[in-house]
């Protein structure tokens, strides 16, 4: 078991509020039910998202340098990448990831669609950072000639609290960024989202489970735990919870834990910002030149800014 999840298994045998962390959901089927949670109704970031793009892409290429090596945080699928390499152009395209099947099916897909395009991919978990010398590792020299943009869509940032985006953003060299972000909205349209109607991310938020089984050598019972998701206003996030239906133990090679009828794991924040309240996080943690493309509905948006490394 590596250092990194025997912490992990600590904390979610020991502390008084037990916690998954997010990178739990995205195994080979975690990465297909969330493909699947992207096509909902409920969930609007995909679809928005794209919709600025569509919109917006040749205005976003104007705002970064001529040679550039895009580092795709998160890739998943890689569908996102299909629809901004042929406009962007980069001279690199480096897709970074957790390890799976899925991940690395994806890369090949790519990687067929643009048999010109020099494309690369790092399986790795990037919320610990990520150094040009691995970079440089996976792609070679020619890096050296590239301003690195980091490509960071789909609202993942708000995975962090403010303070850890900050810390998340200075850990990772890069020139220039684009990233998007789920803006506030009604309540009930974030609940909606993340507790859609047909269960998907229930199955999605209970997958972690699965995956603690066979990353941390638990015993979870997926039956014995139900989704919740739930808006909290003093923190401005959504928060995902697997709670427990019934009182029952769970064993660990850190001993078992009892979890009581009503406990939960925190399994997910999710952060909601104004367009106003995410740029002066992005000036706080050494952003310039920063640009906004919110979409038509206020529901979410694409910022593009100069990294502290050139600002």
């Amino acid at each position: 078991m590596k250092d990194e999840d025997k912490k992990v298994l600590k904390e979610l045998m020991e502390s008084s509020q037990a916690f998954l962390p997010p990178r739990f959901f995205y195994n080979s089927l975690g990465g297909t039910l969330f493909e699947a949670i992207t096509k909902l109704k409920e969930y609007t970031p995909t679809n928005d998202e794209l919709s600025i793009f569509e919109s917006n892409l040749l205005d976003i290429k104007r705002i970064l340098p001529p040679r550039i090596c895009l580092i795709d945080l998160g890739a998943g699928n890689c569908s996102k990448a299909e629809k901004v390499i042929p406009t962007l152009r980069p001279e690199i395209f480096l897709a970074v990831d957790l390890p799976s099947a899925f991940f690395r099916q994806s890369v090949a897909t790519l990687t067929k669609s643009f048999e010109n395009q020099k494309i690369f991919a790092l399986e790795k978990d990037f919320t610990v950072g990520l150094l040009m010398s691995e970079i440089t590792e996976i792609v070679g020299a020619d890096i050296s000639t590239c301003s690195t943009v980091i490509f960071f869509p789909g609202s993942t940032i708000g995975n962090y609290s403010p303070e850890e985006a900050k810390k998340f953003l200075l850990s990772i060299e890069h020139d220039f960024i684009i990233l998007g972000v789920d803006l506030i909205k009604p309540e009930h349209e974030m609940i909606n989202a993340y507790d859609d109607c047909l269960g998907i991310t229930a199955a999605f938020n209970k997958n972690a489970l699965l995956n603690a089984n066979e990353l941390l050598d638990t015993d979870f019972e997926v039956s014995n735990w139900e989704h919740r998701a739930i808006f909290n206003s003093l923190e401005s996030r959504i928060e995902m919870h697997l709670v427990a239906k019934n009182t029952h133990e769970v064993k660990s090679p850190f001993g078992a834990r009892l979890f009581n009828q009503g406990e939960s794991i925190h399994t997910e924040n999710s952060h909601k910002y104004s367009v106003e309240t995410f740029k002066d996080l992005l000036l706080d943690s050494g952003y310039s030149d920063i640009v906004d493309f919110p979409h038509p509905s206020k529901r979410y948006a694409i910022f593009v800014a100069k990294g502290n490394k050139l600002s």
